[in-house]
């Protein structure tokens, strides 16, 4: 018997029309038919077979979904692989992000460049109106200087209502926008910039791609192989955590 094992995090869904559960080839493309039908139009990926037979997996929104019954069932959690100790979930979670983060051209984000050898690159979604970001921020240099490279991607808690909205829009216009972030970050004197300027569309841009990503509040972390922290961690715990294998 496969070993793998499906650990709900969430209950069990069962759709409302009734598609035949026989033993036959699955049609992967009408699998996901009932559930895009039950959640209303919401963006459903299309599914994919996984490890185990008969289950197939599926995304919408940032939550991850396993099919069975040839549609007719969605189990929402965590696939783990109980003899391998992977949670196969996690590793497409993982590349869900990265892919997505990677299209974020890096001249559009605030940049702080490793020194000397770039061993890490940790992205970072962040709000100018944020305490546990200003104290993330103060620790950037620390972070340099173990050759880690800091990329800020902007997301105002709240969206345009956020209370940080007006402020990353203003960073994001400076020509320097590493400068315009420690300036917004109370770490250097001086003046922002209008929030009126074409580069001010990448605040919102990072909203809603933190909004895919499930990203509810800042600092929220993600290592360049898309793997994801949560909150403000201390330097000197982080550091350690973003140079070892597989992050």
């Amino acid at each position: 018997m496969n070993p793998l094992k499906i650990f709900l995090t969430a209950g069990l869904l069962t759709c409302s029309s009734l598609v035949s559960a026989a033993d036959k080839p699955a049609d992967t493309k009408q699998m996901t038919e009932l559930l895009k039908a039950r959640l209303g139009g919401v963006e459903v990926a299309d599914a994919t077979a996984t490890p185990a037979e008969g289950i197939y997996q599926t995304r919408f929104g940032s939550k991850f979904a396993y099919l069975a019954g040839n549609g007719r069932y969605v189990f929402i959690g965590d696939m783990i692989d109980l003899q391998s100790q992977v949670n196969l979930t996690e590793l497409s979670r993982r590349d869900v992000a990265k892919q997505e983060i990677d299209k974020m051209a890096v001249e559009d984000l605030a940049v702080y460049p490793a020194i000397n050898d770039t061993k890490q690159v940790l992205n970072v979604f962040t709000d100018t109106s944020c305490p546990y970001c200003k104290k993330l921020h103060e620790e950037v240099p620390e972070l340099q200087k173990a050759g880690i490279e800091v990329r800020y991607i902007p997301f105002p808690r709240g969206g345009s209502r956020g209370p940080g909205y007006t402020s990353l829009k203003q960073v994001w216009c400076g020509k320097d926008k590493a400068q315009t972030m420690n300036i917004a970050k109370d770490i250097e004197q001086g003046e922002l910039p209008s929030a009126d300027c074409e580069k001010a569309s990448v605040v919102d841009q990072g909203y809603i791609l933190g909004n895919r990503l499930g990203v509810t509040g800042t600092p929220a972390l993600f290592t360049e192989s898309g793997q994801k922290f949560d909150g403000y961690v201390p330097y000197k715990q982080l550091i350690p955590m973003l140079l070892s294998p597989g992050s």
